[in-house]
């Protein structure tokens, strides 16, 4: 009974040193969508050595503890045991350390479910440690040999390897009991929104999304109290929490930006928001992983237009496949019309007609993307009876989004923010925008993801866009995308002499304190999350 009560003990204090120290592995599952086939992929990827890395600790472990119980025998079987089990403390908190140095480049977040998985974790790793403990006791008992007791309990320092399957397994389980929960949440938000009197806009399309929900944010607020979905929440359960917090009480206009990577994603959206109104920004090849083509990408965001939206304004782009498939539908509108357009390196100039009065615009926004974002949430708001004056005033008031093209003077270089763009209409503006800067150029980036069949042809392509520009520096960051950039950029021309490849965004900053200079300007174009 006793022994019963120290395997427990010693299985409950080493699954929390080995979960604590593996948190790494639990935020590259959160970044993955709590999503086992993602993760998985994650861990065999080309270059990750985490599994490694645990492997190497497994045997650091089983090395450390067998020399242990060997050279402490002298004091006895119990005594021996227990000082092997003290590499299991000082080793795991070495790893941890060692894990520390090589953080997610996106941290995790304690949200209910992470921790909800971080002690299902625990507990599995606990019950798998007690079960291994038991059965290498029983053998123990078996063998009777004092020799073999000194060793019997080396094979659990193996649990380290198994540590990923039992990351996926508590997901799995949990993930029933997670389905049921966010489908409860999501409906208790879809009865606030249909009990309420709100305004409701659905903002759908490739790219653009978040831009144009945070303009159309600013620019209402010059008559109405309104709502957006923070940062880029475009799920169900990201629009349910906006739904169901005290940001959404009482306001006037809810913004609800609806992200699809599969058939079925915008019907379900619309049934949750049920819109009254929509911005359409356009369709690219963007997650082709998902969408197999981009007829389906189209398919199914053009869903949009049948989700009884009164007024749906759409990107002038879409106009021709629009009155091709939809002629006569009354719920679609283009942007407002743009004349005088000056993209300059700092600024962009042009005017803007609403509803027949001219307004002379100057914003911080830059290319040629933030114009049309401009002029389709304007119209959206002249759809809602704001005036042209009212328009102009919000215009003045824009901000760049951050990691949206934001343009960051330092020490007198230029420093343009890409790094949440993922698509190819993005990543063509953010190099013409770069082109624009006097001084000397540079493009960062590793890459664009998720397109699928389409994904080699795309960076192939996205470099010879580097390449047309003539930067005076390029440098590729990791080994996922960066072969197909690199012969894009070459067959188009491009100097090879000025492309470097580096393992990691640290290293892409390492060599550009050594290049970058005052009346420099650096693109980041694009920053991938760990798990791709």
């Amino acid at each position: 009974m006793i022994e019963h009560v120290l395997r427990g003990i010693a299985a409950v204090v080493t699954a929390f040193l080995f979960c604590a120290s593996t948190q790494k592995a639990a935020g590259a599952l959160q970044q993955s969508g709590y999503k086992n086939g993602a993760f998985l992929r994650w861990l065999g990827k080309k270059g990750n050595l985490y599994f490694n890395r645990l492997a190497v600790f497994a045997l650091c472990l089983a090395l450390t503890s067998g020399i242990f119980s060997l050279s402490f025998s002298f004091l006895g079987e119990k005594i021996a045991l227990t000082c092997a089990a003290l590499p299991f403390l000082g080793l795991s908190l070495l790893f941890y350390w060692a894990d520390y140095r090589f953080a997610l480049k996106v941290p995790f977040k304690r949200t209910g479910r992470f921790n909800r998985l971080f002690v299902g974790y625990v507990i599995l790793t606990a019950a798998a440690g007690f079960g291994l403990l038991s059965l290498l006791g029983w053998l123990k008992e078996i063998n009777g040999s004092q020799i073999y007791a000194l060793v019997a309990y080396i094979p659990y320092a193996v649990m380290p390897v198994a540590l990923p399957l039992l990351l996926c397994l508590t997901n799995l389980i949990l993930g029933v009991f997670e389905g049921a929960r966010n489908k409860k949440f999501v409906k208790r938000a879809g009865q606030v929104l249909d009990e309420s009197q709100t305004v409701r806009i659905g903002i759908v399309g490739s790219y653009g999304k978040t831009s144009v929900k945070n303009i159309l944010a600013t620019l209402l607020q010059e008559k109405f109290s309104a709502v957006a979905t923070p940062e880029s929440y475009n799920t169900p359960m990201g629009i349910a929490k906006t739904v169901l917090s005290g940001e959404f009480a009482g306001k006037q206009i809810f913004i609800a930006e609806m992200g699809a990577r599969k058939t079925g994603d915008i019907a379900e959206l619309c049934d949750l928001v049920k819109p009254d109104y929509a911005i359409f920004t356009g369709v690219c090849a963007q997650h082709m992983q998902t969408f197999g083509s981009v007829q389906n990408a189209w398919t199914e965001k053009s869903e949009i237009l049948k989700c009884g939206a009164k007024r749906v304004v759409c990107g002038e782009g879409l106009r021709e496949r629009i009155e091709s498939e939809f002629s006569g539908a009354d719920c679609v509108a283009y942007a407002e019309r743009v004349s005088n357009l000056s993209l300059q390196a700092t600024c962009t100039e042009f005017t803007l007609c609403v509803d027949g009065k001219e307004i002379s615009v100057s914003t911080k926004l830059l290319g040629g993307a933030a114009v049309e974002n401009i002029a389709l949430a304007a119209r959206l708001c002249r759809e809602l009876g704001m005036t042209a004056e009212e328009i102009g005033a919000g215009i003045a008031k824009l901000q760049p989004v951050p990691h949206r093209l934001q343009l960051i003077e330092s020490g007198g270089a230029y420093i343009l923010d890409d790094g949440y763009n993922c698509n190819v209409v993005g990543a063509k503006e953010a190099l013409s925008a770069l082109s624009r800067f006097a001084g000397r150029k540079c493009v960062v980036t590793p890459g664009i993801v998720e397109c699928g069949v389409l994904e080699e042809k795309i960076n192939g392509e996205l470099g010879e866009e580097i390449a047309k520009i003539a930067p005076d520096k390029v440098i590729l960051v990791g080994e996922t995308l960066v072969g197909a950039v690199k012969d894009g950029y070459k067959n188009a021309g491009g100097d090879e002499k000025k492309l470097s490849v580096v393992k990691d965004l640290k290293g892409a900053q390492t060599a550009l304190g050594e290049w970058v200079g005052a009346g420099d300007a650096v693109l980041f174009l694009n920053d991938l999350p760990d798990v791709y």
